[in-house]
């Protein structure tokens, strides 16, 4: 019937037109542009029920056939002092910082300058097993190399402004010996980055930092894109959040860009990173041929610096960053004139989530919206099953104490809190993003984990 309804109200809108020239743009609507406001506001809609559980705070941006569609900023740049996002506001963008050091790789190749089978013995000489591990392995993260995040000396490190020098840096995962042979698995890893940093700098006799300027961000105009996070002096500048919400925030401290580097420094505006999507759609950095090549994919569906997805149909190229305190999102389909930009200074594990909601809105497939946690009624005894002590990896311990019909965990002497179940062995803290679940096995410890913001503790009962 709608459709019905539509055709003949068209016929009408063309009979009087013809015999009413004069009110003809007083009476006929812009089809198109009811169709793009009814747009924006599902995208707004699915943005404020991200917004509404706490998982978005920040920029979005889109680009579809055209026309810049939409761009609006949620929640705040600096809760403390009241200064709401804005559409200039800067954020850290993290690890799609990777798709930048790929593009200036793939840039050095066709200028002849490296080849992506090169083994990077012969750029950095004396690393082990350099002769088997090639620039491709590194673009792709197939080398096998150690990932330096699990080196706690470099994580204690992430959290100080100290400037740590490049040989320092490489200490903390050169060493250690390959997670698995070089080109036979898939593993995500920010030191392969680190080390196509390195052979950035050396083919082009500038610092990493520089090299980007030089390669991007000047011929592509972004001028509000840049590295030292910590140093940046911006009325623009969003403060970091762990967690934020109408009641509670929690700021977070700025990563160290002289270790995060060339896997995840760059910090940047939603409208810079349009830019930088016209500069990749329109192969003004790179041929369509090597971008063609940097967007196909290798184990896992990752190219040289994207994810490639295969979603209703369509090639997705995207790729996001999340860091303590900032979380990005950058999606394309060149072909359809395509771009999603959602920037956010909170870490939020749902905002790749939010984006292919988006995008599944404007290419009119089906999608649900995210809903509150739902706390959910145990019996006594499912409850007592889990009480008791935990102890952690460096001695601490995690109380959990039942209570009145109640469950309740206590950091070693903290507060104790109330837990609230969401399934029967998983269960959450109100206006928090903590994810508290139990595995009980049979003749095995019991365990607990508890995974917030990007961090995850597993204890044993005790």
């Amino acid at each position: 019937m709608r459709h019905q309804f539509h055709i003949l109200t068209l016929g009408y809108l063309f009979f009087f037109s013809i015999f009413c020239p004069a009110l003809k743009a007083q009476t006929q609507p812009d089809i198109a542009n009811i169709n793009q406001d009814k747009k924006k506001e599902e995208i707004d809609g699915i943005i404020k029920a991200y917004a509404a559980i706490n998982k978005f705070n920040g920029t979005a941006f889109i680009h579809y056939q055209h026309k810049n569609i939409f761009e609006k900023s949620y929640g705040w740049q600096d809760a403390e002092k009241k200064i709401p996002n804005q559409n200039t506001s800067v954020y850290q963008i993290a690890s799609l910082t990777k798709s930048f050091t790929a593009l200036i790789i793939v840039k050095l190749s066709e200028e002849g300058k490296l080849s992506f089978k090169d083994p990077i013995s012969k750029f950095i000489a004396d690393y082990p097993r350099g002769k088997e591990i090639t620039v491709e392995h590194l673009l792709t993260h197939t080398s096998g190399i150690y990932e330096v995040l699990r080196n706690k000396e470099y994580f204690s490190l992430l959290h100080t402004g100290k400037i740590i020098d490049k040989d320092k840096e490489l200490s903390f995962f050169k060493n250690e010996p390959l997670d698995f042979e070089p080109g036979t698995q898939f593993s995500y890893t920010n030191s392969g980055y680190i080390l196509l940093g390195l052979i950035i700098e050396k083919l082009t006799g500038l610092s990493y930092e520089n090299a980007v300027r030089k390669i991007i961000l000047n011929p592509l105009k972004m001028t509000h894109t840049g590295f030292n996070y910590m140093a940046l002096k911006s009325p623009y500048k969003t403060v970091p959040y762990s967690y934020i919400s109408k009641t509670k925030q929690e700021k977070t401290e700025v990563w160290n860009s002289t270790l995060t580097g060339p896997a995840g420094q760059i910090y940047s505006t939603a409208e810079d990173l349009y830019n930088y999507y016209k500069g990749l759609r329109d192969y003004k950095i790179v041929s369509k041929e090597s971008f063609m090549k940097a967007t196909t994919p290798y184990l896992s569906g990752y190219g040289y610096g994207w994810f490639i997805d295969d979603l209703y149909g369509k090639k997705l190229i995207n790729h996001g960053g999340n860091i303590e305190g900032s979380t990005s999102y950058f999606a394309m389909l060149p072909n359809d004139d395509l771009c999603i930009i959602l920037l956010n200074n909170i870490t939020s594990k749902k905002l790749e989530k939010a984006g292919n909601t988006i995008l599944a809105a404007i290419l009119g497939q089906p999608y649900t919206l995210p809903e509150p946690k739902k706390e959910i009624i145990l019996n006594p005894d499912q409850l007592q099953r889990y009480a008791g002590n935990y102890g952690l990896p460096d001695n601490s311990i995690i109380h959990i104490l039942y209570e009145n019909g109640q469950l309740f965990i206590q950091n070693n002497n903290d507060p104790k809190v109330k837990m609230l179940p969401e399934k029967e062995d998983a269960f959450f803290l109100q206006d928090d993003d903590s994810e508290i679940s139990f595995t009980v096995k049979k003749g095995e410890k019991d365990i607990i984990t508890i995974k917030k913001g990007l961090s995850s503790k597993t204890a044993e009962r005790l």
